[in-house]
């Protein structure tokens, strides 16, 4: 990685998440329209973040288990479906990980149910390099957050397991 970190890396590693910063970001940017994605991939590399493309649900879900991908980026449409299908497929198969939608201004009407549906954040498009970067960094933080949510939940249940059985046997009596 660069000596000039990014804004988002600096306050990651400045909160002791140093790990978070010198691993970096596997996102999965899910669209059709490939104008931008080599640019954003380059700039976006300087700063920790891999940017992967894909075009399908179906290559995003791929990308994701093979990258062990921590955000995916949604465009409102592309060639197999809309954005409503692409959370579906990440609820399903990938629930830890934090999507986020690229949205042009005449959709706002549909961003609303985007967002009780689980999208993260809106990115309005044209799309500001800063306010990716950010808002990647942003959502793989919270992905990590669930992570050690979860590991926490199954480590007190299974450093446990008796407590619960001697509850029901309490119960029982």
């Amino acid at each position: 990685m660069e000596k000039h970190l990014s804004s988002a890396v600096a306050s990651c590693k400045g909160d002791g998440a140093d790990v978070l910063a010198s691993r970096g970001v596997d996102c999965v940017f899910l669209t059709c329209f490939d104008d931008n994605i080599p640019f954003f991939a380059s700039m976006l590399g300087r700063g920790g973040i891999r940017l992967h493309r894909a075009c399908t649900v179906e290559m995003a879900d791929f990308l994701l288990l093979a990258t062990r991908g921590t955000v995916l980026v949604l465009d409102t449409t592309f060639l197999d479906g809309s954005w409503q299908d692409a959370l579906a497929m990440t609820r399903r198969l990938h629930p830890l990980v934090t999507a986020l939608i690229c949205a042009d201004p005449v959709d706002r009407e549909f961003i609303v149910s985007a967002q009780e549906r689980g999208v993260f954040d809106v990115i309005w498009l044209p799309i500001e390099l800063e306010r990716l970067r950010w808002a990647i960094w942003t959502a793989h933080a919270a992905t990590l957050e669930r992570r050690l949510w979860l590991a926490e939940r199954e480590h007190e249940y299974r450093s446990k397991p008796h407590a619960a059985a001697g509850f029901y046997l309490d119960a029982a009596k």
